[in-house]
């Protein structure tokens, strides 16, 4: 039974959780952001380069704990999840 208490709680949970999509705005921004610096034209910054091209198409903010690679991306606000300095000053 708790095992699809659960799942219940989860499946509550996503359907709040709006999916954003690698759209054409996201695309373009991608493209751009490797036109403006190419040292963010590597193969393991790929996958996030598209995360964050996402979040700066919809003027959002990156939570994450990967900020070594998502610093290098001008113009994203990041938000580090580990960091519990955040608690204290988000009140």
């Amino acid at each position: 039974m708790r095992l699809y208490t659960k799942l219940s709680i989860n499946l509550d949970f996503f359907k709040a959780v709006r999916i954003l999509n690698f759209d054409e705005k996201a695309s373009k921004i991608y493209e751009n952001l490797i036109k403006e610096d190419q040292e963010l034209n590597k193969k393991r910054l790929q996958k996030d380069l598209r995360i964050a091209a996402i979040t700066l198409s919809v003027n959002g903010v990156m939570v994450t704990a990967d900020k070594k690679d998502f610093s290098l991306i001008h113009g994203l606000v990041i938000e580090d999840w580990t960091d519990p300095s955040i608690l204290l000053t988000k009140r």
